[in-house]
């Protein structure tokens, strides 16, 4: 199967996994939210600062490594 590279200007797979775990992140919280001491809203924010600083490290690390 032929690489189509980026199309749309981004890795549809990435775009995908990251939508995917955004979704579960959402299911958890809306499940489970109530047994922890924080609103729904505070915990979104934790968990989406959480995400930010994860692919800020990996896109760093990818960069000293040279894939980027």
């Amino acid at each position: 199967m032929p690489d189509i590279g980026n199309p749309a200007g981004f890795d549809i797979a990435t775009v995908l996994t990251g939508s995917g775990v955004t979704l579960l992140l959402s299911a958890g919280i809306i499940e489970y939210g109530e047994q922890f001491p924080y609103t729904a809203g505070e915990l979104y924010a934790m968990s989406g600062v959480a995400l930010v600083a994860l692919g800020a490290v990996f896109g760093l690390i990818l960069v000293l490594i040279g894939y980027r």
